[in-house]
């Protein structure tokens, strides 16, 4: 029945990503597919590219029943969004919420009530997107649309205010904070802009297309969070000591690292990133149980940023 509801929810799915989802082999998919053809569920493909599997969309399905693992695991996503201020979708939330507990059985929805109580979500800091609700609906709109963005937006860096029309791609949040990843049309490249810097918004009637070769994780690629870099990859290499190393074997910080042991809970903390930027402010947090053997360049950064610690305590 999952395998039923997820092709119907989206049809032309690849059967690579069906065993994905399903944590599973390929092979065990084709083999459902037989047992829902012969269940009376048809599955067909359109081959080529683009082509994936389909179920007819008037095939019937049994009313749906939800178990008590998947209530707990809606309603522990619910409690993290809704405890971001001014998240986009908090009334959507709440109203899904309210219409899977319409539909529960009994039992279920005493168990939803009950482990409601019992469990609590904190995050650390997080932006209050509560007066961002027109830039989010117009946001969604323009990338629905394919409508090109004229906004006013403030550049940190150079404490500035520009004028930019951007083509919408992509919204993610990440480390607390939404961004808008965008074509920008005053730098001719695509870019990402912070939600929350954006102080005005319009839409203009201009139609853009994607490019078919966008993706956002190559786009991307090595970053340690956000910042990208310009172009080149350095391999860093970070002795860190205990305490700290004990949390560093807990974490997955970038998708690229490796933690080596060197003994006596002396770990060597190995990645590739494009940036010195955000992997440093994580070197300083690490204080003295921290210390960076490769590049060179990066050692140097340190050792500057350090001093001009001492520096403001001298004075």
């Amino acid at each position: 029945m999952n395998l039923v509801l997820l092709i119907k929810s989206r049809p032309g799915i690849r059967v690579k990503d069906i065993a994905r989802i399903f944590q599973t082999c390929q092979r065990t998919i084709y083999r459902d597919f037989v047992t829902l053809s012969l269940a009376g569920f048809p599955v067909y493909s359109n081959p080529g590219k683009g082509g994936g599997y389909f179920i007819d969309k008037d095939c019937f399905l049994p009313p749906l029943r939800f178990t008590c693992e998947e209530v707990a695991s809606l309603l522990i996503a619910a409690k993290f969004f809704q405890k971001q201020k001014g998240f986009p979708y908090q009334k959507d939330i709440q109203m899904s919420l309210a219409k899977i507990e319409g539909i529960l059985e009994k039992e279920n929805k005493q168990y939803m009530q009950k482990i409601d109580k019992k469990i609590s979500v904190y995050l650390g800091k997080m932006k209050d997107y509560q007066s961002y609700d027109t830039v989010f609906q117009q946001i969604n709109k323009a990338i629905m649309d394919r409508t090109q963005i004229i906004m006013t937006y403030y550049t940190i860096t150079r404490n500035k205010q520009t004028i930019r029309t951007v083509d919408p791609f992509h919204i993610m949040f990440k480390g607390g904070f939404w961004y808008l990843i965008a074509f920008c049309h005053w730098r001719d490249e695509i870019k990402i802009f912070r939600i929350d810097r954006i102080k005005d918004i319009k839409l203009s009637n201009k139609i853009f297309n994607v490019p078919s070769n966008f993706s956002l994780s190559t786009y991307l690629g090595k970053s340690w969070q956000i910042v990208r870099g310009e172009g080149e990859v350095y391999k860093v290499e970070i002795k860190i000591f205990p305490p700290a190393s004990r949390w560093a074997r807990e974490e997955i910080r970038h998708h690229t690292q490796e933690i080596i042991s060197l003994g006596q809970e002396v770990v060597l903390f190995k990645a590739e990133v494009p940036s010195f930027i955000e992997i440093k402010k994580w070197i300083l947090q690490l204080g003295r149980y921290a210390q960076v053997i490769k590049p060179e360049e990066l050692k140097k950064e340190i050792m500057e940023e350090i001093e001009g610690i001492r520096g403001r305590y001298r004075n």
